[in-house]
């Protein structure tokens, strides 16, 4: 298992790994993990395609990437879930999901335009699940292990 990075400076009343940059946005890093697949299971489902062209204009590559983070960071950001771009399945909407724009930031590598996706219900603490049009693997050239810096992208 590779451990969460917490490479940002700490700023007081914020939890580890979290940064508040000058636009106020969320700024996160972590380390770059394989998971089992079931982002890839997620983003093939009729209704999720669906809901993100029609929220974000996103026809998202089938697969996330996970990264492992501070516990501490991810809480943060998740009691922050429901100020978000909310997804959900109208048959089932007592469990949605939750989006915010990102960008990212590896190898000295960017891609402006991607998405963390919050489950309602999740058995991880401590994992972001990001989501693009494209390879984000291949885009940033990462492999496991790798740091990632994501950052809020200011909406208007």
């Amino acid at each position: 298992m590779v451990e969460a990075l917490t490479l940002l400076p700490r700023i007081p009343g914020a939890a580890p790994g979290v940064d508040k940059p000058s636009n106020a946005g969320l700024t996160i890093e972590g380390s770059v993990f394989s998971g089992l697949g079931r982002g890839a299971q997620f983003l093939g489902i009729e209704w999720v395609r669906r809901e993100l062209r029609q929220k974000v204009v996103l026809d998202p590559f089938p697969g996330t990437l996970n990264l492992r983070i501070p516990a501490d960071a991810w809480s943060a950001l998740y009691a922050r879930r429901t100020n978000l771009v909310k997804i959900a399945d109208p048959s089932a909407a007592s469990c949605p999901g939750f989006l915010m724009h990102v960008v990212l930031q590896a190898q000295g590598r960017f891609c402006p335009s991607a998405y963390v996706i919050l489950p309602e219900w999740t058995i991880y603490k401590d994992v972001l699940e990001i989501i693009a049009a494209e390879n984000l693997r291949a885009k940033l050239q990462i492999k496991d292990g790798d740091r990632v810096r994501v950052e809020e992208f200011p909406e208007p």
